[in-house]
């Protein structure tokens, strides 16, 4: 561990309590905070897919109903 010298800034705390908290944590502990991480990540992601496809949808919707007004 790096000594910080006595420079009280707030990243300097902020990094001696994560680094205190990461070793004080069990390592099972720690696993299951990155599967939970990287499970919410995907459901994130998975979400994020299916706005994407519903707007697309949507938008080809519209477009096709404003090509039926013109032509009338």
């Amino acid at each position: 561990m790096v000594t910080e010298p006595d420079n009280p800034t707030v990243t300097a705390a902020a990094t001696r309590i994560s680094q205190a908290l990461i070793g004080a944590l069990p390592p099972a502990f720690l696993m299951l905070l990155l599967i939970n991480a990287a499970f919410l990540g995907m459901v994130m992601w998975f979400l994020n897919f299916q706005i994407d496809q519903r707007t697309h949808l949507v938008e080809k919707i519209i477009d096709h109903c404003y090509e039926l007004e013109a032509h009338k």
